[in-house]
């Protein structure tokens, strides 16, 4: 029996190659997407074996990002998913292990990449793209990137509690908080000033 794959991408020419990787493993695409609101409605229609998906996809759901995975893996949770971004962050992808997505993978990387990443989730393999490794092993230097503070703005956005952001992203509740206070104190800054911008050194004599 073929291995049934649902992709979703919000750029067609991505969606296209993703559709020629997965067709070249022997399996079948049952599904195209290129929204989160497709992407779920196609998971809720058809039965599938896989997801390959795009972290950031536009947003006219109730959710996307980091939120959109933690909701397949709460309905869908033998589903295996490989996850395809441009993210560098180290929080955000080893949040993305942590909710149990089985490959993260590169978009940049070649194709062949995805292909046989496709061949060893098959196979019960966890895979990760080389060019993620560092980050996710240096996660904690990554913690004041504007990725991640705009990630965690719209988590407030949607309703979401510090607790809540915090857990889904696999950082300390302080973390959210100087966030939080950053914002408002700020007049919506983007980010939080560095230790070095809050206290700025004497200059050497």
């Amino acid at each position: 029996m073929h291995t049934r794959v649902v992709i979703a991408d919000d750029h067609l020419p991505v969606l296209a190659s993703v559709g020629a990787a997965v067709a070249a493993t022997g399996a079948t695409v049952v599904a195209r997407a290129r929204s989160p609101d497709e992407l779920l409605a196609a998971l809720h229609e058809l039965p599938c074996d896989l997801l390959v998906c795009d972290y950031a996809m536009p947003v006219d759901a109730q959710v996307d990002g980091i939120e959109m995975v933690h909701r397949i893996r709460s309905q869908w949770p033998e589903l295996p998913v490989i996850m395809l971004t441009t993210m560098s962050n180290g929080v955000i992808l080893r949040a993305l292990l942590e909710s149990g997505v089985r490959g993260l993978i590169d978009k940049a990387a070649p194709a062949l990449e995805l292909h046989a990443a496709i061949r060893a989730v098959e196979q019960g393999d966890n895979v990760v793209s080389p060019s993620f490794t560092e980050a996710i092993a240096g996660y904690a230097a990554h913690l004041d990137e504007p990725v991640l503070w705009r990630e965690i703005a719209r988590m407030f956005e949607r309703g979401r509690s510090t607790s809540e952001i915090a857990a889904m992203l696999g950082v300390p509740v302080s973390c959210v908080e100087r966030h939080k206070l950053a914002s408002t104190v700020g007049g919506g800054e983007d980010t939080p000033k560095s230790e070095s911008q809050r206290h700025p050194r004497e200059p050497h004599r």
